[in-house]
This record gives C-alpha cells, sequence and structure tokens, in this order.
C-alpha cells in the first residue's frame, strides 16, 4: 500500500482549536465560587471552553464570545438553577475573561 492508500488517522501534533493555556485555570477559579461541584459544572464548562476555543480570529470576536457566554449561562441556569445575582455576578466575570483572550488575539 502507497502513503497515497492508507487512511488518515489524528495524530497528537495535529493542531485543534484550543484556547490560550492560562483561560482554563482562569475559568476555574472563576467558577469555584458557584455553589456546584466540580463533575457537576464539568460537561458545561467544557462545552464552554470548546465554544470560545472555535471562536474565529478575523470576524467579529466580541459577538462570538457573547454567544458562548449567553449559551454557557442559560445552560448554568436551566441546568443547575443558578441564581439571578450569581449570573449577573459570573456574566460580568466571563466578560472579563473574554475581553482578556480577545486582548491577546
Amino acid at each position: 500500500m502507497c502513503d497515497a492508500e492508507k487512511p488518515v488517522t489524528p495524530t497528537t501534533t495535529e493542531e485543534t482549536p484550543s484556547v490560550p493555556g492560562w483561560v482554563e485555570p482562569a475559568l476555574d477559579t472563576i467558577l469555584a465560587t458557584l455553589p456546584f461541584a466540580a463533575d457537576k459544572l464539568a460537561p458545561l464548562r467544557a462545552s464552554y471552553l470548546d465554544c470560545l476555543a472555535g471562536c474565529g480570529r478575523a470576524g467579529d470576536l466580541d459577538m462570538e464570545h457573547d454567544a458562548c457566554r449567553k449559551g454557557f449561562l442559560r445552560a448554568l441556569v436551566d441546568t443547575l438553577g443558578l441564581a439571578p445575582d450569581a449570573t449577573r455576578t459570573l456574566e460580568q466575570q466571563l466578560e472579563k475573561l473574554e475581553l482578556d483572550i480577545s486582548a491577546q488575539v
């Protein structure tokens, strides 16, 4: 079998969208203030990070971040019952995190 006929398989060196390395610990610090166990937050956290990682670099990054944040907050409210006051505080913290991401892109 020649190289052209071999199936393509991903390797650990292939590029996949990701957020800067400092984002996950910063998000974890923010989420630690919430009254939910880490295992309950884990799937929602992962989804939010995936959304941020998928945001384009050329378009309106702030608009894309807004969509990620709103989806994350909606999931926290719908799934875990995050209180309105906590939602507003968290939204402000996430907005700052997203501004920091935008500043470094």
